[in-house]
């Protein structure tokens, strides 16, 4: 009797890829701290003037209540689906549908637009510091980008993720750099009433303008959802008996 061996190869998405750095800094270059103080936050001032700051940090403390329900949202529902999960499943499967297409149709956008920018901003910096022909090549540094998103994202997830979290160390810290340079060029002039009422614009008096320029910086920490989709990842490497514990668990109490 001959007995046929047959052999699968089970293929799907890699556990333990990633860890705690990897998937903060997904969230972190999600939210792109460069672009925000480049586009974001200064749309911010026509409303709050002067007293951005404070605006800045409004916003900072409206995404932490969100990023906390989040997190605890992604505790208990964990899914790919991030934000379009939890909709479904807290208000209705309709509006999780419209949520789960909205962020496919901005993402298809994003990309786009960041290599563009990409493109744009290093020609322009070229030319103005060496001249020459360097000018109306944006096409060439836009196309090398995303040689190299494409590039880390060939290689594995490890690969990609390592790379941001390079890219968002180095970028973290540029602008770090050029924080403390400009407070400490501000000398005797730096003052804490930026961080009060005081210099809104003469259109949106008080608070108002304040929540009015809170509006438009909240956009520098959009993105910080980014990293719940990933979460499903550590719950599938629990093994099986430790599930069937947790439900039996859940019953009894």
């Amino acid at each position: 009797m001959t007995t046929a061996e047959q052999t699968s190869t089970t293929r799907g998405l890699r556990r333990n890829a990633i860890g705690l750095r990897e998937v903060t800094f997904q969230s972190i270059t999600d939210m792109a701290p460069g672009a925000a103080i480049a586009a974001s936050i200064p749309a911010g001032v026509a409303f709050a003037g002067g007293s951005l700051p404070l605006a800045v940090v409004f916003a900072l403390v409206a995404c932490l209540f969100c990023a906390w329900s989040i997190g605890l949202l992604a505790r208990e529902m964990p899914a790919a689906g991030s934000l379009a999960t939890y909709a479904a499943r807290g208000i209705h499967p309709s509006v999780g549908f419209l949520v789960a297409w909205a962020y496919v149709l901005v993402g298809w956008l994003i990309p786009p637009l960041v290599l563009l920018q990409l493109g744009f901003t290093t020609d322009g910096t070229l030319h103005s510091e060496f001249h020459g022909d360097t000018a109306n090549l944006w096409w060439v540094w836009s196309i090398i980008g995303a040689l190299i998103v494409l590039a880390a994202g060939y290689y594995g997830i490890r690969t990609s993720a390592r790379l941001g979290t390079i890219l968002g160390v180095f970028e973290i810290g540029v602008f770090l750099v050029l924080a403390v340079f400009l407070v400490v060029h501000a000398a005797s002039n730096n003052t804490g009433s930026v961080f009060t009422t005081k210099y809104t614009t003469p259109g949106f008096h008080g608070i108002s303008g304040v929540i009015a320029g809170s509006v438009f910086t909240i956009l520098a920490f959009g993105g910080f959802e980014g990293s719940p989709p990933q979460h499903p990842a550590r719950r599938a490497a629990v093994h099986p008996a430790d599930r069937r514990a947790v439900r039996v668990h859940h019953l009894r109490h």
